[in-house]
């Protein structure tokens, strides 16, 4: 690093990664797991449960909380490719820092923003514009922030400091991530219960503010590199053995521009986008598809944590594969397995509908997990991850804004939102097409490639 970094930020400081007794990329992959369930106060599974309470104190309706939320998420997305630039130029741990600081100071202003809406209008007059904005501005900072960067410097730090064994660390870190994310809807709905609504986003800013922001401090280093050690912990071979190797053999690093004209980087990024889509929706109204599925809401939000079932030796199997074969098979395995899930969704409470829904999701999340991890410093290299990155989690933060009101509207015009998760199934047949030619762009670089 330059010898103009602060001795704080240093990798040396407060101790050096090369006296770790295991490699310390395995330490990034714990650091990793408690950076990607940090988000989730500002993912939609971290929304969801406070949804219903939002609507009964602010003077908005469902479609207007959704718009609220489409129009924040779509604000902060819009900057993610420019944090991207950020991430590569100074690294992770100084952006970690910042960004945990600010996502606790963005939990505070959730927590307080029905007070702000009644101290600015203090008659008895409804104003709905007014909900909107400051909710809005709300929803802009937890998803820029939570979803947004510290999502994105959490799982690019996987790509930096692996290579052949990045789907490994990658199914051990989704494997504890999943667990987090799916029994946080039920924990963040006890919570909300027992300390109220603004005490449980209050709960949260402050373990932002002094645990993560603590964490990030202290685990968080950039590369292997700059701390004197080799990914996987190794001196990589000139020509690494194994399975197809101009799968697994970077030969240009791409530039964001590059990486962007690529048929497999949008093949990959909008299936991670309607994976993303789906969630969102019947995360963010969740209490109320349970309502309509039949289910209360306790038992449905314990169906994630049955996911967890499937999810985690799912993720290792995934991982094991990502290894050995062309990831494209991986995503064809993630777009047929969210079909399922959300045929499942619509057929609860049926045995075969909580089945189809539980075992699909499970498997499809244990694909995007190690998917996002592993597919662009793959096919694109690892110098301009960040970038490269921040374009795929626009991309990403962008669908996730426009679900919850796709699914407002389905409900709204036809009295259900099967309609909306029929097109949704539709859509994944169409990328399970796109998924067979979905191929390492690298390949077509590869000397063994064109002489062959």
């Amino acid at each position: 690093m330059s010898h103009q970094t602060p001795k704080v930020l240093q990798p040396d400081f407060p101790f050096s990664p090369r006296n770790s007794p295991v490699f310390y990329g395995w330490i990034i992959v714990g650091a990793s797991v408690l950076g990607v369930s940090s988000s989730i106060p500002g993912q939609t599974a971290g929304v969801g449960p406070f949804t219903e309470q939002l609507l009964t104190h602010l003077d908005l309706s469902r479609i207007g909380l959704s718009g609220a939320y489409m129009v924040g998420t779509i604000g902060g997305g819009l900057l993610l490719p420019k944090i991207g630039g950020y991430f590569d130029r100074f690294g992770a741990r100084p952006l970690g820092v910042i960004s945990q600081v600010a996502f606790g100071l963005a939990l505070f202003y959730m927590a307080s923003c029905d007070r702000l809406y009644d101290a600015l209008n203090p008659s008895d007059n409804p104003k709905p514009w007014l909900a909107f904005v400051l909710i809005a501005f709300g929803f802009f900072l937890i998803r820029f922030i939570g979803q947004g960067v510290i999502t994105l410097i959490a799982r690019a730090l996987i790509g930096k400091w692996f290579n052949r064994k990045r789907g490994l660390a990658s199914a051990v870190s989704g494997s504890f991530a999943s667990v987090c994310f799916a029994s946080s809807p039920l924990l963040l709905y006890e919570l909300v219960e027992i300390v109220g609504w603004r005490g449980a986003w209050v709960a949260c800013g402050l373990y932002m503010l002094f645990f993560m922001t603590t964490a990030s401090w202290l685990l968080y280093r950039d590369n292997p590199e700059e701390c004197g050690l080799q990914m996987d912990g190794e001196d990589l071979p000139d020509t690494p053995e194994g399975p197809g190797d101009p799968e697994f053999t970077i030969h240009h690093e791409f530039t964001d521009r590059e990486a962007i004209r690529t048929f497999s980087f949008w093949v990959f990024t909008l299936t991670f986008c309607l994976n993303g889509i789906y969630a969102t929706a019947f995360s963010f109204h969740a209490v109320d598809v349970a309502r309509e599925s039949g289910l209360s809401a306790d038992n449905f939000f314990k169906l994630f944590l049955v996911m967890t079932l499937v999810n985690i030796p799912t993720g290792f199997l995934i991982g094991w594969l990502t290894s050995k074969t062309r990831l494209k098979h991986s995503l064809s395995i993630m777009t047929i397995t969210m079909a399922i899930s959300a045929a499942g969704l619509i057929s609860l409470p049926s045995t075969l509908g909580i089945a189809a829904f539980v075992i699909g999701g499970g498997v499809s999340w244990a694909c995007f997990g190690t998917l996002m991890a592993v597919a662009y410093p793959r096919f694109f290299g690892r110098r301009h991850l960040g970038k490269i990155s921040g374009w795929a989690m626009l991309a990403l933060v962008m669908a996730s804004a426009v679900a919850p009101i796709i699914w407002s509207l389905s409900q709204e015009i036809t009295g259900a939102y099967a309609p909306a998760t029929w097109a949704f199934i539709v859509s994944c047949v169409i990328l399970l097409i796109a998924s067979f030619k979905a191929d390492n762009p690298q390949r077509k670089l590869s000397p063994k490639e064109v002489g062959s």
